[in-house]
């Protein structure tokens, strides 16, 4: 069970101990999702709740004799609002779509320290030219090419620094090769 469910769960019973009217629910139901920051994690929260709202209201028709029973109404209020909230939401919200070719986050912080790595590494071999760490350096803002294409821009980098005779052929292909070890689902060959 996710945290979003687990919380979604315990809500439902919460959710019973105020005052059932449109205004008392919504402002319950706004306050709660304030916790939650993404709209996916709110979306979820709000079917779990519906799902297991609608099974108390379910199991509360089976045993209710009626005689003034107000259980059934609060229930389809409380339905009532998860609903517009969910709408509400639901309106705006664009799903992130994960690309095989995305970084992971422990591939992102493992590129990070692989960078310090080859920095320190040109730094003790006295290429210490600021224009190749500035190169080098600028590879941590474009995670979000994802992987094909930040090695590409990889490769392009190393080339130009190569072509332009600031550091030699073995030097690039021994940055590439410890750039890109670890990484999975890399086609890129450096052809230097």
């Amino acid at each position: 069970m996710t945290v979003v469910e687990k919380e979604a769960i315990a809500y439902s019973n919460k959710i019973m101990n105020v005052v059932i009217n449109v205004t008392n629910v919504k402002n319950q139901l706004d306050s709660k999702l304030y916790s939650f920051t993404r709209d996916r994690d709110k979306l979820y929260f709000l079917r779990v709740l519906q799902e297991t709202i609608r099974q108390k209201k379910v199991n509360h028709e089976k045993v209710c004799k009626g005689n003034g029973c107000t259980e059934v109404e609060d229930y389809e209020t409380i339905l009532f609002v998860i609903e517009q909230e969910h709408e509400s939401i639901n309106r705006y919200f664009e799903p992130e779509i994960k690309r095989e070719d995305d970084f992971s986050v422990d591939e992102q912080i493992n590129l990070h320290n692989k960078i310090n790595e080859v920095l320190d590494h040109l730094s003790s071999l006295k290429m210490g030219q600021e224009i190749i760490f500035d190169e080098i350096d600028t590879l941590r803002q474009h995670f979000n090419l994802g992987k094909k294409n930040w090695f590409q821009l990889l490769a392009g980098k190393l080339f130009t620094l190569m072509t332009d005779k600031l550091i030699d052929e073995t030097v690039v292909k021994d940055i590439y090769q410890q750039l890109s070890d670890g990484v999975t689902a890399v086609t890129i060959n450096l052809n230097t």
